[in-house]
């Protein structure tokens, strides 16, 4: 068994096709066929499933998928912190971030700052919800990420298991999220507003998988408010924009008004009040390697208030 024949295997199991792993590893569909039979072969189980069209993986296949993760995981961190020992100050850290309004604002900064401090170390960055980023964390396709969740979600007991490789979660810091309409809303003098006030507006929300949509819904649930929301969007400023030309209101974080771009008015939320967590998220089995652990660090010490 081979290093590569693992690479594969989890190709074709997170593709769920044959023909897609084929074309991102940039090998021909019969040999990557014949690389994952050879595998079942020397295993004596058969791990995919097949018919017409690759139907998932067996019991046995995905068994097998959680200790491959690993072992590459475990591979990588080897080559990594050899590098460290023969002197190298080269690497990649692979990091995601959930948080447009920080990204917008400061992340941009901190990242160039440790692209000066540390020329040898590359970050390949990603956006993206909190849900589908710890997914990422979890099957080892990332090293860090910055992600939001509920003030009220336990602390330090946030560990996630994705696939075998576990995923913890370090809070930094808690930030209010507040509502948010255009300069000519009804409610654009108001310092306060209660839930029950909101049942007859309309929502732009934030897409599935974010963190402030499902604490936005839990709310409107606990207040009795039936919320509609007929708008979503992925970006920021997008929504941003809606709310501004009064298309709806929103719930976003406080920091989000102070940057530039369509000008809103922020009103504070009550019964309940909203709050979200910044926390840094790492796959344990990864952040010790040099270069990711430098990142950690800096990150660290430039995100806490």
């Amino acid at each position: 068994m081979e290093l590569r024949h693992l690479r594969y295997f989890l190709a074709v199991a997170d593709a769920m096709s044959f023909t897609a792993a084929a074309k991102r590893l940039r090998l021909a569909q019969p040999a990557l066929s014949q690389q994952v039979r050879a595998l079942e072969h020397e295993l004596g189980v058969v791990l995919i499933e097949r018919g017409a069209r690759t139907r998932g993986l067996t019991e046995a296949g995905s068994r097998f998928a959680i200790h491959a993760r690993r072992i590459l995981l475990e591979a990588e961190g080897a080559a990594d912190e050899m590098a460290a020992f023969a002197g190298a100050r080269r690497g990649r850290v692979r990091f995601g971030s959930a948080l447009q309004s920080l990204t917008e604002g400061r992340l941009a900064g901190l990242l160039a700052n440790f692209h000066r401090i540390h020329p040898g170390l590359r970050v390949a960055f990603r956006e993206a919800h909190t849900r589908p980023l710890l997914e990422l964390l979890g099957h080892g396709l990332l090293d860090l990420a910055l992600v939001h969740v509920g003030a009220n979600d336990a602390f330090p007991a946030l560990r996630i298991d994705l696939g075998g490789a576990p995923v913890e979660i370090e809070r930094l810091y808690a930030e209010p999220l507040v509502l948010a309409v255009g300069p000519r809303h009804r409610l654009a003098a108001r310092t306060s507003v209660r839930w029950k006030d909101l049942a007859d507006e309309e929502f732009v929300s934030f897409g599935a998988g974010s963190t402030v949509r499902e604490l936005v819904g839990k709310a409107a649930r606990q207040a009795g408010v039936q919320m509609r929301a007929p708008i979503s969007a992925t970006n920021l400023g997008t929504v941003r924009a809606l709310v501004s030309a009064g298309l709806g209101v929103a719930v976003l974080p406080e920091t989000a008004l102070t940057l530039p771009g369509a000008p809103l008015r922020g009103i504070r939320l009550t019964a309940p009040a909203l709050s979200r967590v910044v926390a840094l998220a790492h796959n344990s089995m990864r952040h010790e390697s040099p270069a990711a652990h430098a990142f950690l660090t800096f990150l660290r010490e430039g995100l806490r208030p």
